[in-house]
């Protein structure tokens, strides 16, 4: 059985830096405004949806929530049974909340580490088109959706298992991480590369990074050069590099929200990879994880600090 979840629609954090992201967000990726939350939310708008990133104030670091989208209300009461079939315990959200989501229909429920997790559909795009602040050539969303996200878990496998049996997301890869770090998973809904990862960190729950990629390598080179100043910003934890993996191009900067963002371009879709493949392989396991570059300024296990769910 196939997933019914479509794409990553949005990520929402809490973050006491919340209203840097109205200048930090314009200024290092391009994003625009969007409409602020009726908490007063600061919110990140990179395609014609109202937002896709959403910064919510308070005074602790926390994964506020991942938004998942499916396409219609049939596909989200499959989705609905599938969870409980699997043993999660989805609900509806109170109206309140959905409306303040920008959507029409919205399930919460955690997955097995209490990661606050939602599905929805019919999300609200009327605002006004995509307009960047400053030349852009925009994002790559569409049938992808939203970026991917990745969080930090003591348990990889236990979080795999969930999103396959219980939310019917497909592995691409899996890398085996130096110690202290355990074995790193990506998992797709649709022809990106990944959806969402999971990065084995002991005693740790929480987000790792968000990943946005550009539709031109040089709005990314813009940004890391130009106005992160290159390899000596201090919020830079990986230097300009390229995966092997998703073969996307990229660099990890820290942000006010206590996560990263992986700002990259280039990612190469599964199907593109089936297609070049001579065993139509769509699977990897393996233990070098860069084509070049992405030096850490950090050691890796220094680097991950994410914040409890």
């Amino acid at each position: 059985m196939g997933s019914l979840i479509a794409k990553l629609g949005y990520v929402g954090v809490q973050t006491p830096r919340y209203e840097e992201f109205r200048t930090w967000g314009p200024e290092v990726l391009g994003c625009m405004l969007g409409p602020d939350g009726e908490d007063g939310a600061v919110r990140l708008k990179i395609d014609d949806a109202d937002y896709r990133l959403s910064f919510h104030p308070g005074e602790e670091y926390r994964t506020a929530y991942a938004g998942w989208e499916v396409l219609n209300h049939r596909d989200l009461d499959a989705a609905i049974k599938r969870l409980e079939d699997n043993g999660a315990k989805p609900r509806y959200a109170d109206e309140a909340t959905t409306a303040a989501r920008g959507v029409q229909r919205l399930v919460q429920f955690e997955d097995p580490f209490g990661l606050p997790l939602e599905l929805f559909c019919y999300q609200e795009a009327n605002y006004h088109y995509w307009h960047p602040p400053r030349p852009h050539a925009g994002f790559v969303t569409k049938e992808q959706g939203l970026g991917h996200v990745v969080f930090a878990v003591p348990d990889a496998r236990k979080a795999v298992d969930f999103y396959i049996d219980a939310m019917g997301f497909i592995p691409s890869e899996v890398l085996t991480m130096n110690e202290p770090l355990g074995e790193m998973w990506f998992l797709r809904v649709n022809p990106r590369h990944h959806s969402v990862a999971f990065l084995e960190v002991p005693n740790s729950i929480g987000l790792h990074h968000v990943y946005l990629e550009s539709v031109d390598l040089d709005d990314v080179g813009y940004s890391y050069f130009d106005v992160l100043g290159g390899d000596a910003n201090p919020d830079l934890q990986m230097a300009f590099g390229r995966h092997i993996g998703d073969q996307v191009i990229s660099y990890y900067v820290h942000t006010p929200g206590g996560f990263m963002i992986e700002y990259g371009w280039g990612g190469l879709a599964i199907d593109e990879m089936d297609k070049r493949s001579p065993n139509n392989l769509n699977f990897r396991n393996g233990k070098r994880q860069e084509m070049w570059g992405h030096k850490f300024r950090f050691q890796p296990n220094e680097a991950v600090h994410p914040y409890q769910a």
